[in-house]
């Protein structure tokens, strides 16, 4: 009866949690005659009263009641070192005089009994929404799904580094170590020092996070298991979690036997209006970052585009669509493998940022929004491939590549934006061949209940481990830094981080710390959900997981509900500050 009461509970959570996460970067209200010293008091108050409402009575309780599985471990002072990756040798790029190598390799992840019975959950809004079949593209298609892959020498000897983007919502740091473990011999035997992972964070993607696909299934073997009759699992579907082990150690062997020299290039191009922020603090890197590849020999290159947005414009108004889609991604690509070139896709500081599609949709009429992320995903491909040419040479690329957007045939109408009219001509910066790259392992407490009920019931495959002195939980994740040349300067997340953390501005107008540009220079980029997906990263000062922020752009209140669901705690975000300034104190 006792664990009926207990399950039913968890029950209770899953509905507080969906109706809560109903709500939306909306306005609270509107009260011009209140000044803002006394909203921003009335949001504190609200805030703190549906932080004990919510987080400690309800959910706390709940979490109190949920036993320690086998997987609780025990924390200690000691980081489990076995399929992580410290790094390489620092070495200064004015040094020597070496040279690129890079290979490219990608495989689908899509199992091979996917769409047989109702076995893969899509990792979305809502459980049990079982995929069985893919969006179309605009030639009729069916989309498909990828892990890709980069391996990267610089001729030093000093190893190769492996990065590999998954069309998944996101890879738990547990996740991340297996598919390691499944390439760790081959790793071994060709000096490859690093392998990290990153997620496109698709909402339409096949449940990779364990939450979507059979809780209650999930949470009644667990407590099976307390009898010692099975043994715990998370909620990942293990067939396809060995999918993508397998998988990306395939991409990473294609990557390697792939390579050539070459020479690699950055860009940073700067862009107006494609990205938008859902939070108060509207800072942000409105930027699309790139890294070119050319090979020597004259065959494919290889592009890499980052930018921080999340790939779920498809599912909105289709949320409960259970068919499967990578949104942009899938036409970035097929767009630039068109122009004869490689693509992946990393996700950059993706925060709570998303599409601003006004410039795609040019006034236009679409059936639903995948007909705008089509435009979307093309608009920005033509731009990554464009962006060194003048006018008339990406007139010519819009030509040769079939006028994807109708510039032909909608150039007159008063709505439409060219995809190349008013863009500047950005410049491509050679990369010296020297790569440094350092990981850092970190613990974060687990203060949100949302977070402690389903790690506690194993659903999540995140690491949780139980200090008993301190009563408190921690999960172990990682950060990182890698440079290439002396242009290229990226930072590794393994959550979602609030864009001010990054950039700086309004939203950390209360906090002692500084964001990582204003720490290490206007030229550092970040790479989010990087071998982990540990939530979002809010920092700690504004922490809610249901609460109200000042926007002082219209003296209002508007709720932030964006930590409730999807974060680990309140003090992720000071501790990872923390981590990012002893990893760079590091020698070098």
């Amino acid at each position: 009866m006792k664990k009926f009461r207990k399950i039913l509970a968890v029950i209770l959570c899953f509905a507080i949690i969906g109706s809560a996460s109903a709500v939306g970067m909306t306005a609270y209200a509107n009260e011009e005659e209140k000044s803002a010293e006394e909203l921003i008091a009335q949001g504190e108050r609200k805030t703190k009263l549906m932080q004990w409402l919510l987080n400690d009575a309800v959910l706390g309780t709940i979490a109190k009641l949920i036993p320690n599985m086998k997987f609780v471990g025990k924390d200690s002072a000691e980081f489990d070192t076995e399929n992580f990756y410290e790094g390489n040798e620092w070495k200064n790029p004015d040094t020597e005089n070496f040279t690129w190598k890079l290979g490219y390799g990608s495989e689908s992840i899509i199992p091979d009994d996917f769409g047989v019975g109702m076995k893969y959950a899509r990792g979305s809004y809502a459980p049990w929404g079982y995929s069985t079949d893919f969006y179309t593209d605009d030639e009729g298609n069916k989309e498909t799904m990828k892990v890709r892959t980069i391996l990267l020498d610089d001729g030093t000897g000093r190893g190769l580094i492996a990065i590999c983007s998954i069309d998944c919502i996101g890879i738990s740091n547990v996740d991340v170590k297996k598919i390691r473990e499944g390439i760790a011999q081959f790793a071994k035997e060709k000096n490859i020092v690093s392998v990290d992972i990153s997620a496109i964070h698709s909402h339409m993607a096949i449940d990779s996070q364990g939450v979507w696909g059979s809780p209650l299934k999930t949470i009644f073997h667990n407590y099976l298991s307390l009898t010692g009759i099975v043994q715990p699992k998370s909620g990942v579907n293990e067939d396809y979690l060995n999918t993508l082990i397998e998988r990306t150690a395939s991409s990473i062997k294609k990557a390697y036997n792939d390579m050539k020299p070459g020479k690699l290039s950055y860009t940073d191009i700067e862009l107006d209006n494609f990205f938008g922020t859902r939070t108060v603090s509207k800072e942000l890197d409105g930027n699309m970052h790139k890294l070119a590849f050319v090979p020597d020999d004259g065959t494919a290159g290889t592009l890499l585009a980052s930018f921080g947005a999340h790939p779920e414009s498809t599912s909105y108004g289709a949320e409960f669509d259970t068919r499967l889609s990578s949104d942009f991604v899938y036409y970035m690509e097929k767009l630039v493998n068109a122009s004869g070139n490689n693509f992946i896709y990393v996700q950059g500081n993706v925060g709570t940022n998303s599409c601003n599609r006004g410039q795609s949709e040019d006034g236009l009429s679409f059936n639903d929004n995948h007909e705008i992320v089509i435009r979307y995903g093309y608009e920005l491909a033509y731009i990554l491939l464009g962006a060194e040419m003048n006018t008339e040479e990406r007139l010519a690329l819009n030509n040769k590549l079939g006028d994807k957007l109708g510039v032909n045939e909608y150039a007159n109408n008063e709505k439409y934006t060219i995809w190349y009219e008013g863009l500047p001509t950005f410049e491509a910066k050679p990369l010296e061949a020297v790569m440094n790259i350092r990981h850092k392992q970190v613990k974060l407490e687990i203060d949100n209940s949302t977070a402690l009920v389903l790690l506690k019931l194993g659903l999540a495959s995140n690491s949780i481990a139980y200090n008993k002195s301190e009563r408190k939980y921690y999960t172990t994740t990682e950060i990182g830094y890698l440079q290439l040349g002396k242009s290229f300067k990226a930072f590794f997340s393994p959550g979602e981080l609030y864009s001010e953390l990054y950039v700086g501005g309004y939203g950390l107008r209360l906090s002692s710390y500084k964001s990582l540009r204003e720490s290490y220079g206007n030229d550092v980029i970040l790479f989010d959900l990087m071998n982990d997906a540990a939530g979002y990263v809010c920092p700690d000062e504004t922490y809610a997981i249901l609460g109200y922020k000042y926007n002082p752009s219209n003296n209002t209140l508007e709720t932030d509900s964006w930590c409730l669901a999807v974060s680990i705690g309140s003090k992720a975000a000071s501790t990872l500050m923390k981590a990012y300034e002893e990893l760079m104190k590091q020698p070098s």
